[in-house]
């Protein structure tokens, strides 16, 4: 794989035979490798090494796009071709300008060389340790541990030049036994820090006691949710809510300086954080800036790109998808804060209620009123005066997540990374609410 420097410089090199308007290349280095295992047997290792090159050019007021995965020669002039073409033929003649060079510090990239080195063999001995368990136990271990490697360079005729190498390494497994399973999942820059002993305990655990699962009625019922099912809510508000477009189009819960929530809520977004795989720039190149959308239940803030930023005469926080895009910005390093209480405390203030593992194919019914649903999965259990004292099967919920975090009981020390459907990180804690409801 090329360094920084390299795709630098050969950003600069492909911008030098720009004649006229302006001009952006992106280029991403990927290296990503694949342990896969199945019935506690390792059945797939795969990796895969690719160059990613992202043109855009902007010119007499409209913007085109082109796009070449490969490392041949004629990538990027293939690039430049496809740009120039689709920006020929485009009937939108609206075009957001390139962002110039912001001048801001390089911040803090999530690389380790763990990550980075890390062999087939390695992740074989990780794996291990999760199918051994699961074979000690009677059950059978699925899932899959990947690590990746990628350099991002951003170079524009506007002066920017941006670079920097990030590295991930996740862990996911299921363990199913006769009749129930388990989930767990860990995930971080360094391939090291993973307590793969930890994971392989916990999703064994619950897949133990997951067995046999018995029917319960729908309704409302307090919850404690893992940071699995924490993840997914925090998700869908960010998608639903936290970016300016949908401010502006009027379809995002957001009404700045209102209180909507819990004083218990803060959420965060912030790209310094080293917990979730901290990077210093968007897809613009534009540096992230932090900004704290919910303070203590109150609607504080949204995060921009560059198109949404001059709408609304502010700068941009860094927060851009590839431009130009429908859906806006996004923020990518999503966080709870931490409450006081220990996590496993939390069942014993429950009377009679529902521990909630995760949840399942979560969709939008009504983004506006940040109502989704889905299915609970592989870990859902009774309350009863304190006490786990059953698996319940699966159940089908509809709720609004603002409603849902307008009632916070307890939230937890603890937090964990988890990642989203879009790889973006999230730092989750344990939530205790006291109403979540199920409809079937």
């Amino acid at each position: 794989m090329s360094g920084d420097d390299e795709l630098l410089a050969l950003g600069d090199a492909a911008l030098a035979g720009v004649a006229h308007g302006d001009a952006e290349v992106v280029i991403s280095d990927v290296r990503s490798e694949l342990t896969r295992f199945a019935g506690n047997e390792i059945h797939q290792s795969v990796a895969e090494q690719y160059r990613h090159i992202r043109v855009r050019l902007i010119d007499g007021g409209r913007t085109g796009v082109g796009e070449v995965r490969g490392h041949g020669d004629d990538a990027m002039s293939l690039a430049f071709a496809a740009a120039e073409e689709s920006r020929r033929v485009t009937t939108n003649p609206d075009a957001s300008p390139l962002p110039s060079d912001t001048g801001g510090a390089e911040g803090f990239v999530a690389f380790s060389d763990a990550t980075d080195n890390a062999t087939p063999e390695r992740r074989a001995e990780l794996v291990a340790v999760i199918t051994d368990l699961a074979g000690a136990h009677g059950v059978n271990a699925y899932g899959a541990l990947s690590t990746a490697t990628t350099t991002t360079a951003i170079v524009s005729s506007t002066g920017l030049r941006r670079a920097a190498t990030a590295t991930q390494a996740s862990l996911v497994a299921v363990a199913r036994g006769a009749d129930g399973g388990g989930y767990a999942s860990r995930h971080s820059a360094d391939l090291g820090a993973l307590d793969v002993e930890a994971l392989a305990h916990e999703v064994v655990d619950t897949c133990d006691r997951n067995q046999g699962a018995t029917a319960i009625d729908p309704g409302a019922y307090e919850v404690v949710l893992s940071p699995y099912a924490v993840t997914d809510l925090l998700e869908h508000l960010a998608w639903t809510g936290f970016s300016a477009l949908a401010v502006q189009e009027h379809r995002s819960f957001m009404r700045i300086g209102e209180r909507l929530m819990d004083e218990k809520v803060t959420i965060r977004d912030d790209a310094r954080t080293r917990d979730i795989f901290p990077f210093p720039f968007d897809d613009e190149g534009v540096s992230t800036q932090p900004v704290t959308l919910i303070d203590r239940g109150v609607c504080a803030g949204v995060v921009y790109d560059t198109p949404t930023a001059m709408l609304d005469g502010v700068a941009s926080t860094g927060h851009s998808l590839p431009q130009p895009n429908t859906w806006g910005p996004l923020p990518r390093h999503v966080a709870m804060d931490a409450g006081d209480t220990p996590w496993k405390d939390m069942v014993g203030s429950v009377s009679r209620g529902l521990y909630i593992t995760r949840f399942w194919y979560v969709r939008d019914v009504h983004p506006l009123r940040t109502v989704i649903t889905g299915m609970t999965r592989e870990g859902t259990f009774l309350i009863e005066n304190g006490v786990i004292t059953r698996p319940v099967k699966d159940l089908r919920f509809t709720q609004s997540i603002v409603e849902a975090f307008s009632n916070v009981l307890q939230v937890s020390r603890e937090r964990m990374l988890e990642l989203g459907e879009g790889e973006s990180g999230v730092l989750s804690p344990w939530l205790h609410l006291g109403r979540f409801t199920f409809t079937s």
